[in-house]
């Protein structure tokens, strides 16, 4: 089998270290509280890796009628649980490894709970590139890393967060503690991808 297919598969077994808290949520969804409450126009929103859904909970307080939330979990028993919990028309959970998922339309905002620090670089280069393919311009990627794992073992990832990074915040009401990161993505997303190995590369 492939390799990486392997470890994805072997990712419906592992997770995130530790639910995130409440305040972890709260504020990794407050820049997106805040425009959805501006805006008068259907916003597409995309969450990777939900689990038991501490995250999404913070997404659905906010969401409105006329926005749509993909939540993308491959976990089967979290699956369950997310399509007991959100049984609403503009909410969808699908069952699926995050590189199998082809939605017909990029998204506003896409929000991440996956322990990077745990993926070989290979994969997480392959997760980061999906997540700048789904965004559309303008659109931003909201993701959080454990101050203890406080470094990035992607090269990737590391030269798109100096690429595309608008804010961080540290959130120490959260065990362990974690790092917010909100990335930006202005240009088309190969132009992204482009700039990134040329960091690389150089």
């Amino acid at each position: 089998m492939n390799p990486i297919l392997f470890f994805l598969k072997d990712l419906r077994k592992t997770g995130a270290l530790a639910p995130s808290s409440r305040f972890l949520a709260e504020d990794i969804t407050e820049l997106f509280r805040e425009q959805i409450q501006q805006s008068n126009t259907p916003l597409r929103i995309l969450e990777l890796g939900p689990g038991s859904g501490s995250l999404t909970k913070q997404i659905v307080s906010s969401l409105r009628p006329i926005d749509s939330l993909d939540l993308v979990e491959i976990n089967p028993h979290f699956t369950r649980l997310l399509r007991r919990r959100y049984n609403q028309d503009n909410i969808k959970v699908h069952y699926t490894d995050f590189l199998e998922f082809y939605p017909q339309k990029p998204y506003d905002y896409i929000f991440s709970s996956i322990p990077y620090e745990t993926i070989p670089e290979s994969v997480t280069e392959l997760i980061w590139q999906k997540k700048l393919d789904l965004s559309k311009a303008g659109g931003k990627i909201m993701y959080y890393k454990y101050l203890n794992f406080n470094h990035f073992r992607c090269k990737f990832e590391k030269e798109l967060v100096k690429e595309c990074c608008v804010d961080k915040k540290l959130v120490f009401l959260n065990l362990p503690p974690a790092k917010l990161f909100t990335l930006q993505v202005n240009n088309e997303a190969l132009d992204v991808k482009s700039a990134v190995k040329s960091r690389i590369s150089a």
